[in-house]
């Protein structure tokens, strides 16, 4: 997915996906979530719609206490 970024966009691609993994709940990851497809949807649609298809998956772990978060 970071392939679809510019090179010197990437190093905000991975903040943005960092706020993602590291949020606290499920609810601040969907806020993060949605921040992150808000900022680059426009110029970067393939990258976006590539994790917004996947984005039940992608925060599944946190249907798990959190700490086994780490491992999954």
């Amino acid at each position: 997915m970071l392939n679809c970024f510019k090179k010197n966009k990437q190093t905000s691609a991975i903040a943005g996906l960092h706020e993602i993994w590291m949020a606290d709940t499920r609810a601040n990851a969907n806020k993060a979530f949605d921040k992150f497809l808000v900022i680059h949807q426009a110029k970067y649609p393939k990258a976006t719609n590539c994790i917004d298809k996947d984005r039940d998956e992608l925060l599944a772990f946190y249907d798990f206490p959190a700490e086994h978060w780490i491992h999954l």
